[in-house]
């Protein structure tokens, strides 16, 4: 161990040496340009053969079976440069890749499919055939080891580098190809992670007051076990999900889990790590009179709580780099999976891994004046209620309220109910882009009918403006989702969407379905392309980066004023009741106070119902802006909606509690709450 010891600081004070450091980031360059130049030059010709496969593709037409589509029918191949690509892999999906107009439906998707076949099989493909990805994931690696070397790191580079490969060679001789990559993911993160905290730590060490206390707590994390175990926990636990997930399932869905659950494990980890770590870097240190030391320096008190905030965020900023990295990884990896079909396949790139806008139909709004009408006589004509309002068991407002809510609701649902052989038209707007765009909007429909078995089917006719219907089979309240022919938009963006509740049957006559069917309020959308997984993926980092910022200053204003178990018990209520403020909203709208109850029973139901009530209004928007679920549904996230957030989350909300507690902090004799005797 001594020689070890040692032989180990030998080799630092090597590397110190800026000589050393030249040396070595002369070797991994060329490492690097060794290893990653062939990969970049193979992911260049493989992209250009995908773009000459996609030009042949364009002239396929099964409707005039021309050689090129009947030779994909026939033999699932199609020949580029003299030389035939595909095989029987292709040849079973052939079929799927034709539209109704007989020409093939995605050429982009059945080109990279086919292009496939042939692929060097050295990453996944949707990596492979985007030349600039591979690129920049090179230059990104060589960019990290020559960064390593320069803030004295290239010696951890190598031990953690020749300890992960022994631990997949391990995997490796037992052909467990899942658990290589898990591994080969665990010793990246725990080296990135690491690696990143030192450049924070180089960029942190300036002579200003903020900056170090900022850099007091980033060490401090480091040295403290329930800082390692979350950040730990988090790093070997995220390559391990993919694992965990059914590939029996369609594609589709496992992609979405896995988005899902990566991502909230991210944030949940983070935030835990935020509370726990902002109560108990400033409850400690006034506890054990730490804060003496700082204080008697030229640090004021403001200095103090902001650069413990400083330290917080960017310790949340280095978690959420490399547990998003880890899971954008992942996300691409899980999407090379086999899938059930080829609408399968394809619906993760265009209805998963894409940003898309969403429409709804515009619905008519129910005449205030006639609801009012209905309201009143609803009351007048009911001699119940009108005794029990005499008798002041129950308050003529919330009956009115209650008449009120339920008859809308009636209105707005005999708008969405399409009686049986019966059709409704519904009119989108707001779809110019959609019409513009290369990718094909999609309608997502989710209809009720009958028992709403999941073991039943039913037909419903689907006319795009004044195309010819398209007939489709629905299980009831399952979602799915119909292309829609570009050239139903008109050209201000309008769509007409009318929906038969019933199906043809092969002599070309309307039959009608057995029930009537409903769906709800957002049963019915239009989704179309805006923009790609990569920017949406990243606008929502920004969005829990803001949320932990303001739990980063929530932390330290309740520890600057409380205990630690306090502390942690005010920010921990605070962060949950936030998180689940639309849960508190649909509570409220089913909490009633109870007209039968005593007089201090309702002053009670009152006093819960207006605390709540707050509470939800107060911490909605923490919950309100929600990224993993845009995320998971394919759903854009705006800059207007990140630029909102980080307002008024992470800027106003942060520098209301901050304040506060600076406030409280000023007032406070440091010495008496440290333990002393003054």
């Amino acid at each position: 161990m001594i020689r070890i010891r040692e032989r180990r600081e030998r080799l630092s004070a090597w590397q110190e040496k800026t000589r050393s450091r030249w040396i070595l980031t002369l070797l991994f360059l060329l490492c690097g340009v060794g290893l990653f130049g062939p990969l970049c030059w193979s992911s260049y010709q493989y992209s250009q053969l995908r773009v000459r496969i996609a030009a042949v593709l364009l002239e396929a037409n099964i409707a005039e079976r021309n050689p090129i589509a009947m030779q994909l029918i026939e033999r699932g191949t199609v020949t580029v440069d003299g030389v035939e690509i595909g095989g029987t892999r292709v040849q079973s999906v052939a079929d799927q890749m034709f539209s109704r107009d007989g020409r093939i439906g995605e050429p982009d998707y059945a080109s990279s499919f086919i292009a496939a076949s042939v692929s060097p099989g050295w990453a996944p493909v949707n990596i492979i055939e985007r030349p600039w990805v591979v690129a920049a994931i090179s230059l990104g690696l060589i960019g990290l080891t020559i960064l390593s070397v320069w803030v004295g790191m290239a010696i951890e580079l190598v031990l953690v580098a020749l300890a992960t490969g022994g631990a997949m060679t391990l995997f490796w001789f037992t052909s467990q190809l899942d658990w290589i990559v898990a591994v080969a993911g665990i010793g990246f993160l725990i080296f990135a992670f690491l690696l990143l905290m030192r450049v924070a730590l180089v960029l942190l060490s300036a002579p200003q007051q903020v900056f170090g206390v900022a850099h007091t707590l980033l060490l401090e994390s480091l040295r403290q076990r329930i800082s390692i175990g979350f950040i730990g926990g988090l790093l070997v636990v995220l390559p391990l999900i993919p694992l965990w997930i059914d590939r029996r399932e369609p594609l589709r869905y496992q992609v979405q889990t896995f988005i899902a659950r990566g991502t909230g494990l991210v944030f949940v980890v983070a935030a835990c790590l935020t509370l726990f770590l902002s109560c108990a870097t400033v409850a400690f240190e006034i506890r054990d009179r730490q804060i003496w030391n700082v204080l008697t320096k030229p640090v004021s008190r403001f200095q103090y709580l902001i650069g413990k905030i400083l330290g917080l965020s960017v310790l949340n900023g280095i978690v959420l780099i490399v547990g998003s990295f880890a899971v954008f990884v992942y996300v691409q990896l899980m999407s090379t999976r086999s899938a059930t079909d080829i609408q399968d396949a394809a619906a993760v790139q265009n209805q998963v891994l894409v940003a898309r806008e969403m429409e709804r139909p515009t619905y008519i709004p129910m005449d205030q004046e006639k609801l009012r009408e209905i309201v009143n006589s609803s009351i007048e004509n009911d001699s119940i209620l009108r005794g029990e309002i005499a008798a002041g068991t129950k308050s003529e407002v919330d009956v009115a309220r209650d008449i009120r809510m339920t008859k809308t609701s009636e209105f707005m649902t005999a708008q969405r109910t399409i009686e049986a052989g019966k059709s409704r038209t519904f009119e989108f707007s707001g779809l110019e882009e959609a019409r513009r765009s290369v990718a094909q909007p999609v309608l997502r429909y989710a209809f009720h009918i009958g028992r709403d078995s999941s073991h039943d089917l039913f037909p419903v006719l689907l006319y795009f403006g004044d195309l010819p219907p398209i007939q489709v089979n629905y299980v009831p309240v399952q979602r799915n989702v119909v292309a829609i022919p570009v050239e139903a938009i008109r050209a201000d963006g309008t769509l007409s969407v009318k929906i038969l509740n019933g199906g043809i049957a092969r002599d070309g006559q309307i039959y009608p379905a057995e029930w009537s069917m409903n769906f709800e309020g957002d049963g019915l959308e239009v989704l179309h392309r805006v923009g790609g997984f990569e920017a949406n993926f990243f606008r929502a980092i920004l969005i829990d980066w803001g949320k932990l910022i303001f739990i980063a200053a929530l932390g330290v204003a309740a520890a600057s004023v409380l205990s630690f178990p306090v502390a942690v018990l005010l920010a921990v209520t605070i962060f949950v009741a936030a998180s689940i403020s639309p849960f508190l909203a649909m509570a409220l709208e089913n909490y009633t106070v109870s007209p039968d109850a005593g007089i201090a029973v309702q002053i009670f139901q009152y006093f819960i119902r207006m605390v709540v009530g707050f509470v939800q209004w107060a911490l909605s928007p923490f919950a309100e802006v929600g990224s993993s679920a845009n995320l998971v549904d394919g759903r854009v996230i705006s800059w207007r909606v990140v630029f909102g957030s980080m307002a008024l989350v992470g800027v106003a909300w942060s520098l209301v509690v901050f304040s506060l507690g600076l406030l409280c902090f000023n007032k406070k004799e440091i010495a008496i709450y440290s333990g002393g005797d003054g």
